[in-house]
């Protein structure tokens, strides 16, 4: 099986820019963390006196982690093992892409 070829995206997270590389495939997986993370600490911001980066980032990952866990009302042991499985795939995705990131610190 050949390796997906990299795409490079600019993505924009609470006004900063971030560039980011995925396979094509993972691109609209990818762009919807890019939303929900920049809806997330847009609203952290807006709801706290929080003004640095780090900590809207750090506060923002907490919320999307206390929803997942928290599972939706009536949610099952197996939902929330399906939820637990899809975080860690984007997870990987998301590290991959972030991996050229590192590279500019």
């Amino acid at each position: 099986m050949a390796k997906s070829t990299q795409e490079r995206i600019e993505v924009l997270i609470l006004d900063r820019s971030y560039q980011l590389s995925c396979t094509p495939d993972d691109k609209p997986m990818l762009l919807e963390c890019v939303a929900l993370v920049d809806a997330r600490m847009r609203q952290v911001k807006a709801s706290s006196k929080l003004q640095g980066l780090d900590r809207i980032a750090v506060m923002a990952a907490l919320t999307l982690a206390r929803d997942v866990l928290a599972g939706s009302p009536g949610a099952d042991q197996g939902e929330r093992d399906q939820a637990l499985k899809k975080i860690t795939a984007i997870s990987q995705v998301l590290d991959s892409a972030l991996m050229p990131q590192e590279k500019l610190f």
